[in-house]
């Protein structure tokens, strides 16, 4: 399918809802916060997840100056996403989930094409094989394709970066159009537009990164996560849900990791 097409889910019966999370960046990861996250979805049991991209960092194939003490961790770090699907996949066996590459897969494939064309071509080496996709029937979808739900909503990973929250929300109507929600940011955002042909919405979906990683100094990041909930095939509710200093509030209970 070319990339420029998204992958279609239509959703048509009763409520469904789902859980957009990204931005992991394992081994950068804040797991205090990501214990929290899956304690939530596990009670929760959402008709579907979307990962939606960078959940291991590919810090080894970047190219900025690395550490010499990190360049031969890959395996880890890629092992670390595997045990995630594999604890999710155990824990939510009825849950649909879709994976979406994000721009840090995507450093990872450019660092094949580029370094090593000759093994390119290998199956194994390809982010499906790598994170064990097919294993846990997580269905797989390239860097910036993206997910069209019931044909008014896209879930993409994003490659825009703007100074403050919710400027790059908008950037993504004004790219893109509709509705929709990415990650890339690490941070939380929102934008709306109503016009004479209706009312539209991006959102930027926070992260689950540790917020003082040794490469940067005080980001201006936030963790969080969103649910989206489908009433019908042309109605749904983005609910967003900031994670501050391991705590957030959902109803009326208050969810601290520990």
């Amino acid at each position: 399918m070319p990339l420029n097409i998204p992958l279609k889910l239509n959703i048509r019966e009763g409520t469904k809802t789902g859980a957009v999370i990204g931005d992991i960046h394992f081994p950068y990861h804040d797991p205090r916060t990501l214990r929290l996250v899956e304690q939530f979805l596990f009670q929760l049991q959402p008709d579907f997840v979307i990962y939606n991209g960078d959940l291991a960092d590919f810090y080894q194939v970047s190219v900025f100056a690395k550490d010499p003490a990190r360049v031969h961790m890959l395996e880890s770090d890629v092992k670390m996403v595997r045990s995630l699907f594999r604890r999710h996949r155990e824990a939510m066996p009825n849950t649909d989930m879709v994976f979406i590459a994000g721009t840090h897969e995507y450093r990872f494939q450019k660092f094949m094409w580029s370094s090593a064309p000759e093994l390119s071509s290998l199956t194994e080496l390809t982010i499906p094989e790598l994170y064990r996709l097919d294993k846990h029937n997580i269905q797989y979808i390239p860097f910036e394709q993206g997910l069209l739900i019931n044909g008014i909503f896209l879930v993409l990973h994003g490659d825009l970066v703007s100074i403050h929250a919710s400027y790059t929300a908008k950037r993504m109507f004004e790219k893109h159009g509709g509705c929709g929600i990415m990650n890339h940011t690490h941070r939380g955002g929102s934008f709306y537009k109503r016009d004479r042909f209706g009312t539209w919405g991006w959102w930027e979906n926070f992260c689950l990164c540790d917020l003082d990683p040794d490469w940067t100094r005080n980001p201006n990041w936030v963790q969080g996560f969103s649910l989206i909930h489908f009433t019908d095939h042309k109605r749904f509710y983005v609910e967003q849900i900031p994670i501050v200093d391991h705590k957030f509030m959902y109803g009326n209970e208050e969810w601290s990791g520990r």
